[in-house]
């Protein structure tokens, strides 16, 4: 797997969306301060492919930023020649959580969704555990792996291969024996107890049932009888008695008989009624008809004779307004004459004042235009004098700015930083040690303490678990001889004097046999219960002394390891406190560390700095004020040769103004005396006026006299069609009156008596369905009446004959209800007998199940011990790893070292000295890194299992690296580099980054954790 991209957005200290392209990457180093967010971006990697991350909670939302709602994760990688996306987001839907994952894969140039059947473990060939293993390599574990004793050796090969699950499979083995085992005594006292029933009182409860079975069909034959015969009295005296009410309610119907028929009478008069219903009302519309004609023909005369008058009136008035035309256009001809002198006169006039207008604007806009050139010289006078004050000013800032002491402080401050910011962090790890050693000291007197108490806890428990075993042992031989004892009462009280004993095979003498003790059975589910909860306390005790014991040797073996690394620390903080001493110059011999310790150099850097920038600020703003003043000078002299040209320019314009401003006066004594002293726009007003008034009233007389005439046709048009219809209506009412006397006269009717006889039609509707309710309740009555006679025919029964058949019924039901009970009484006793004799063999088959399985995990607890199987595995994969890692480190010493095991400790041989041997506690820095990284990539093959690697990130552990030592670690990193793998190196030595072909530099800001590319 070789990653392309990663992008985070509210990961852990990334807040922001930060992108890291791996494309031009092959061998790189990881940089940033403790917290930064360097060993975050493997986490991101793990946590896109797997929703996982090592040593850190892996619940999303404890994994956002600080106050973000959103978490999103990007990664590209190749694996096996393809390119797939994994895309993982979490955001914060208020009392919710939202989480999504996407897998893409490229496919020719798009992205598709990728089978979500298909695990990212199938794509990469790995689980999560064998992931961080393989691809994150502690490089630190392994040189304190190759350097430490055989045990502790083993102990760290343990966590690295992830042998762990041995001893969980040896603790999960031992605590199935335990409970297999109680299991299995448990089922034996059951099996002890249980009292399954012999085969002779099961062949006994067999014969009754066989009688009953015998006897339960003639009972229910019995029954069934009885119930027929009971089932046909009742239907008899039932149907007497319906008989009777049906006789009662015929009498009721014959006497509504005459009723009936009168509404038959009047149910036939309406519907003839009805029937000419059609008729009277077309006659009716008729007569309507008739009457709006003759209205109509009365209002059309009147308006045809008011019409003839208007029309008169109209021709006299024309005639009227023709004769006095001619006048009126004499004077209007005259009128246009004096109009056109007038207009010539005013175009002049409108000419002059728009050339007056345009003047005067001219002038205004001259004045202006001078008015805003004398301000803008003004201004630019001021400027001046300004930007020379400030030239003043800034020359005298920059010559007290900054002076040659500074900048030597500043040099030394500036080689100072590095050295400072390492003191500072082995510093704090030194307090964060120390207070581990603290806390593993208080965490081993802890479990001290705890396992005193635990150790006596636990003897008191075996003793309480003997002393109950005993007791429920003679308590269960008690029991034993009480079953027996019941066994013989049984089989006595069966035999008869001469019977063959089926024990002895003897004949039975009741005569003379010793009297059988009275004993009772002892209830030992308490004491197995008792004895139960004791083993159960037992075995918790035990698993906590263990935990105890292990947390005990965890503990010591963290004290070790800690109090070496706060050794450590202290030597690397006495060298960087050297090394600034000098940088500083100070005085070795004097307690140099409190002068520069209790001030803050990297802010006495940055204090100087800080001026240094403001001096280059001030030159560089003196420069910009310098340029600006010479500006000033060359705008003043513009302003002021504009300012001369705008005056010449004013003044041609005011004796322009006063030229034309003559002539439109001349122009409007002209017009005055021609119009009278009115405009020619108001002349002009008033002959159109004129004309239009003259117009308008002989439209309007045209107009008068046309609506006369069409108002004539129309009134003659609508009399000569009133007319018409009147005739024709009238014609069509006399044939219908005709037809409606023919049809009352064949129906026998006056109009009076066919208004009488019409009714509503539910009045009709209701008469119908009285008349055949009555029908039908007759016909329904006298049907069901010859049904019952023919049923009844000659038979005859009371109530005292049905409570004789019910008796019988009863004592015959009750006969069934209990040899039915009897034969379900033997039968549950017979289920339960077979029931108990079933469980007894599952019990006892159970039984030998468990004793196999307790067997068998009692064999795999020993065999998993950590002295034998475990013991055997660590060994076999250190020496495979070893074999391994010398063919490694011999590629990349250039065959010069190969690693050996002899007498379980570790060995370097070395080709250059004859194949001279050495421990490998002897190595220099760069030998160790090579036989130390040697064996990770060894481990990380192994764990692959053949799957293509590429890419390994090694964690911190370089410690503190000296020239010769750095040079020996960047050139085995760059023969790792030539194997086509991607190689990340995270480190917190900035000269080993240096030295590498890219860093990547975690940044920590205010919005959040950046990524810098170095």
């Amino acid at each position: 797997m070789r990653p392309i991209e990663l992008i985070v957005e509210g990961f852990t200290s990334f807040r922001a969306r930060q992108t890291l392209s791996f494309v031009d990457l092959d061998l790189f180093a990881i940089t940033g301060a403790t917290g930064a967010g360097k060993t975050s971006l493997l986490d991101a990697i793990t946590f896109a492919l797997y929703d996982k991350v090592a040593q850190k909670p892996n619940a999303s939302k404890e994994l956002v930023s600080q106050g973000a709602n959103l978490l999103r994760v990007e990664l590209r990688f190749m694996m096996r020649q393809a390119e797939y996306r994994a895309i993982r987001t979490w955001r914060n839907r208020g009392k919710t959580d939202e989480k999504k994952f996407l897998l893409e894969k490229l496919v020719d140039g798009d992205w598709e969704p990728w089978h979500t059947q298909q695990k990212v473990e199938e794509i990469i060939g790995m689980d999560f555990e064998t992931f961080t293993r393989v691809i994150v390599l502690p490089q630190g574990k392994f040189d304190e792996f190759l350097k430490g004793e055989a045990s502790k050796r083993r102990e760290i090969l343990r966590q690295l291969a992830g042998f762990q699950i041995f001893e969980q499979m040896r603790k999960e083995a031992s605590d199935r024996h335990i409970r297999y085992r109680a299991e299995r005594e448990g089922l034996e006292k059951v099996l002890e107890g249980m009292q399954v029933p012999t085969e002779l009182e099961i062949q006994s409860q067999q014969k009754l049932l066989r009688d009953c079975e015998r006897e339960v069909p003639e009972y229910e034959l019995k029954v069934k009888h009885n119930q027929e015969l009971l089932a046909n009295a009742e239907r008899l005296f039932a149907q007497i008695q319906q008989y009777q009410q049906l006789t009662i309610q015929l009498e009721s119907l014959q006497q509504d008989a005459n009723q009936i028929q009168i509404l038959e009478t009047q149910l036939q008069r309406s519907l003839r009624a009805y029937a000419i219903m059609g008729t009277w009302q077309m006659l009716q519309s008729l007569r309507q008809r008739l009457e709006a004609a003759t209205l109509e023909q009365s209002t059309t005369s009147q308006n045809l004779a008011s019409a003839q008058s208007a029309l008169a009136q109209q021709e006299l008035i024309y005639e009227q307004f023709q004769a006095s035309q001619s006048v009126v256009q004499n004077q209007i001809t005259e009128q246009q004459k004096n109009l056109a002198i007038a207009a010539s006169l005013d175009q002049q006039q409108q000419q002059s004042q728009k050339e007056l207008q345009n003047a005067e604007q001219n002038l205004l806009e001259r004045s202006q235009s001078h008015t805003k050139l004398n301000a803008a010289y003004q201004q630019a006078v001021k400027n001046l004098a300004t930007l020379e004050q400030e030239l003043q000013n800034i020359t005298r800032q920059v010559q007290r700015s900054l002076d040659q002491d500074q900048f030597a402080q500043l040099q030394k401050l500036q080689q100072v930083t590095e050295p400072f910011r390492q003191w500072q962090i082995c510093r704090a790890n030194l307090i964060k040690q120390q207070q581990k050693v603290e806390q593993s000291q208080i965490e081993i007197n802890q479990c001290h303490d705890q396992l005193l108490p635990l150790q006596s806890a636990i003897a008191d428990q075996e003793s309480q678990l003997a002393n109950l075993g005993e007791t429920l042992q003679n308590a269960e031989a008690t029991n034993a001889t009480v079953l027996q004892t019941s066994h013989v009462h049984a089989l006595r009280a069966h035999l008869h004097d001469g019977d063959r004993c089926p024990v002895c095979e003897h004949n039975y003498n009741s005569q003379g046999l010793a009297t059988l003790p009275n004993l009772e059975l002892i209830d030992v589910q308490p004491l197995v219960k008792q004895k139960a909860q004791i083993e159960s306390i037992l075995t918790k005790s035990l698993q906590s002394r263990i935990k105890l014991e292990t947390n005990l040797a965890n503990s010591q073996s963290n004290l070790q390891a800690q109090t070496q690394e706060v050794a450590e620390l202290s030597t690397q903080i006495n060298e960087l406190k050297k090394q600034i001493d000098r940088i500083l110059e100070i005085d070795l011999e004097k307690d140099s560390e409190t002068d520069w310790q209790d001030r803050d150099l990297i802010s006495d850097r940055q204090s100087l700095e800080t001026q240094v920038q403001a001096h280059q600020a001030l030159t560089l703003k003196q420069k910009e004020i310098a340029i600006a003043h010479e500006n000033a000078v060359q705008q003043l002299q513009i302003h002021q040769e504009n300012l001369q040209l705008a005056q010449k320019e004013l003044q041609k314009a005011e004796q322009e103004r006063s030229l034309r401003q003559t002539n439109l006066v001349e122009i409007s004594q002209q017009l005055q005396t021609i119009t009278a002293g009115k405009s020619y726009a108001d002349l002009q007003k008033e002959l159109a006026a004129v004309q239009i008034e003259i117009s308008d009233r002989a439209e309007a007389a045209q107009k008068s006299y046309q609506k006369a005439r069409e108002q004539l046709i129309q009134a003659e048009a609508a009399a000569a069609k009133a007319l018409e219809s009147f005739t024709k209506t009238n014609a069509e009412y006399s044939q219908q009156d005709a037809h409606w006397q023919t049809e009352l006269a064949n129906l026998q009717m006056t109009e009076l008596e066919f208004h009488a006889s019409l009714v509503a039609r539910s009045q009709m509707e209701q008469w119908q369905q009285q008349i055949n309710q009555h029908q039908r309740q007759y016909q329904e009555i006298t049907t069901r009446m010859q049904m019952y006679s023919e049923a009844i025919a000659d038979q005859h029964t009371d109530l005292e004959a049905i409570a004789d058949l019910q008796n019988q019924l009863q004592q015959s039901a009750q006969q069934l209800q209990q040899a039915t009970e009897t034969r379900a009484s033997l039968k549950a006793w017979l289920e339960q007998a077979q029931q108990k004799r079933q469980e007894s063999q599952e019990l006892a088959e159970r039984q030998n199940l468990l004793q196999t399985q307790e067997q068998t995990y009692h064999i795999l607890t020993q065999d998993l011990r950590s002295d034998k199987f475990q013991e055997y595995i660590l060994d076999s994969l250190q020496q495979e790893l070893a074999n391994r890692a010398s063919e490694l480190l011999q590629q990349l010493s250039d065959q010069r070292y190969i690693l050996q095991i002899e007498n379980a400790d570790y060995w370097v041989a070395d080709n250059w000295n004859g194949g001279e041997k050495r421990r490998v506690k002897t190595l220099s820095g760069g030998e160790t890194f090579a036989a130390s990284l040697s064996m990770a990539l060894a481990l990380s093959e192994r764990l692959s299992m053949g799957i293509e690697l590429g890419s390994l990130f090694l964690d911190e552990g370089f410690g503190t690296l000296d020239s010769e030592t750095l040079e020996s670690v960047t050139q085995i990193l760059e023969s790792l580099r030539q194997q086509d793998r991607l190689i990340g190196v995270i480190t917190h030595i900035q000269s080993l980054a240096d030295r590498l072909p890219t860093q990547i530099h975690v940044r920590k800001s205010i919005n959040g954790s950046e990524l810098v590319v170095l």
